[in-house]
């Protein structure tokens, strides 16, 4: 199955190029026929939707809301927790980190046009600064530092992890989420090398390592007490990755309805099964939690 969906989106990206080619039209810079930039969901606004005893999250689509409902499960409860005051570390345009948190101290993002978007509402002060370098708190001046989906793109990220340590207070948290390298191995299981590396280079990934080099990389930069779980099971990744193949791209853009109401027992099954699964031989995802050492 996997082959035949590769084929019918080689044969419908190539019939979309040469109809591009015949009437002169281009897609964006950098981006292949039909696909996307990095970071180009963006100013998307989430939508929290109850489905009796369960609840999701709209976000566009059903595959993109799917990875993002299983870190908001994850994520909601531990901030509603952590102390102040709290840093959004890659914010974004904030509407993640309004859905996890209701006030927040500091929103930091590397992309300014992104953070216009942000709730000034819910962010008492917003940065426009690169996380590799000191941020823009006074050096251990913050209690508990979150972070979802970013560190995975920054490279290196061993300035962005030594940044946030010296943010933070003795005994201060750091909560992050990134994928690890379950995510190219699950892509690679159905769709092979090449695929994988195509859809992980369209998102900007990076660091996509197993749990223990990201262990190793914080205990390095001053943290200990270093917790984690997996999330996002190889059968959500590769019904996620499944979505960016014809012919749903075509039919998302076309028929909306109808793709939410084909997917959303799909979206709610595999959320399900990804919270009850922490083991990282089974996920493509992990939840870290650490601790800056108190001394």
């Amino acid at each position: 199955m996997g082959m035949l969906e590769l084929f019918v989106d080689s044969a419908v990206r190539s019939a979309t190029a040469t109809a591009k080619l015949l009437s002169g039209r281009r897609g964006p810079a950098g981006a292949e026929p039909g696909g996307s930039l990095p970071g180009g969901h963006r100013h998307i606004k989430a939508v929290r939707i109850e489905a009796g005893s369960e609840s999701y999250l709209n976000i566009h689509d059903p595959h993109r809301s799917l990875w993002r409902t299983v870190e908001w499960r994850l994520l909601e409860p531990l901030c509603r927790e952590l102390p102040a005051p709290i840093v959004d570390l890659g914010c974004g345009d904030g509407v993640f980190g309004a859905l996890v948190r209701g006030q927040i101290d500091h929103g930091i993002e590397g992309d300014a046009d992104a953070l216009e978007h942000c709730d000034r509402t819910v962010y008492a002060k917003l940065s426009h600064a690169d996380i590799r370098e000191p941020l823009p708190v006074p050096d251990g001046s913050v209690a508990s530092i979150f972070s979802n989906s970013t560190l995975e793109h920054v490279v290196p990220v061993e300035k962005a992890l030594a940044s946030a340590a010296r943010a933070l207070r003795p005994a201060g948290q750091l909560v992050f989420t990134v994928p690890t390298d379950g995510l190219s191995r699950a892509f690679r299981s159905r769709y092979g090398d090449r695929f994988s590396e195509r859809l992980n280079g369209i998102f900007g990934h990076h660091n996509l390592w197993p749990w223990r080099p990201w262990e190793k990389r914080l205990r390095a930069a001053g943290f200990v007490d270093v917790r984690m779980r997996g999330y996002l099971t190889d059968e959500a990744a590769i019904w996620f990755a499944s979505r960016h193949l014809a012919p749903w791209p075509q039919l998302s853009r076309r028929a909306r309805e109808w793709v939410w109401k084909h997917d959303l027992p799909h979206l709610l099954r595999l959320a399900r099964a990804s919270m009850a699964t922490p083991a990282e031989a089974e996920t493509t995802c992990v939840l870290i939690e650490a601790a800056k050492s108190a001394s």
